[in-house]
């Protein structure tokens, strides 16, 4: 009895000091995550061809000031979940940040989706006349209403261009156009050298980013770059005056 106690002593013991082991190195985990999370990883350091893929053209579809330091590129899907969820984030950055920023969006239709082509499609020839925003803003607020389609349904997005009051005759031209198809996969292609994969994905300042958690996880990122891109602020300290004051 005495033997199978001390065993047993020993098999919870054992267990007691795997489990703080375990929780430990969870806390470490998590610590190192939470610190890493908000710097951009400079690691994963890109290709000069690449950067080149992120460097903003004349026909991109930007939000923000032209001229801003900070350039936060998005390669997104239309019919993607997750990339709907981050753009009232976007939104709500470029309300914010309007002035200090440039935001670019690109096509990056998956697969997977059924529409997410036609959708892209749809935008691209609204941007014909002069509603890439507009169509882009409708698709994501309308994306529950449209999204996860068993097949794909271009004449759903018929009825967004309506509403946006585009010429139909020309819509429709652009929207089955060789241009447009080749417009957006561009940035597909574009996509797959910088090895993207998953959607939304974002590059700031040429460099990826892990997707925020937050609003505030993002602001972090943004202002980390803000800093680094802003002139220093440091003024130099004044000296006292070396004039001698006059004796009495």
């Amino acid at each position: 009895m005495e033997v199978y106690m001390n065993g047993e002593k020993k098999f919870v013991i054992g267990i007691i000091l795997s489990t703080i082991v375990i929780l430990v190195g969870a806390v470490w985990f998590l610590g190192k995550s939470d610190t890493n999370s908000n710097s951009i990883d400079k690691t994963s350091t890109l290709s000069q061809d690449q950067q080149k893929l992120l460097e903003v053209v004349d026909d991109d579809y930007l939000k923000g000031n032209k001229e801003a330091k900070v350039t936060i590129v998005e390669y997104l899907d239309f019919e993607c979940e997750a990339c709907g969820a981050y753009y009232p984030l976007v939104k709500s950055l470029m309300s914010e940040f309007g002035q200090d920023i440039r935001f670019v969006t690109r096509y990056f239709p998956l697969p997977g989706h059924k529409n997410s082509m036609p959708a892209a499609l749809a935008v691209e020839a609204a941007a014909k006349q002069g509603k890439y925003w507009e169509m882009h803003d409708l698709l994501f607020t309308e994306q529950r209403s449209w999204g996860e389609k068993k097949s794909a349904d271009p004449k759903i997005f018929e009825e967004y261009a309506k509403k946006l009051g585009l010429n139909m005759a020309q819509y429709d031209k652009d929207v089955n156009s060789k241009e447009a198809k080749a417009r957006v996969e561009r940035d597909k292609n574009a996509g797959n050298q910088l090895g993207i994969f998953l959607e939304p994905t974002f590059f700031v300042n040429g460099s990826k980013i892990p997707n925020p958690k937050g609003l505030e996880d993002f602001k972090t990122f943004i202002k980390a770059e803000l800093q680094k891109s802003a002139p220093s602020d440091r003024t130099q300290e004044a000296t006292p005056s070396s004039t001698a004051s006059p004796t009495p």
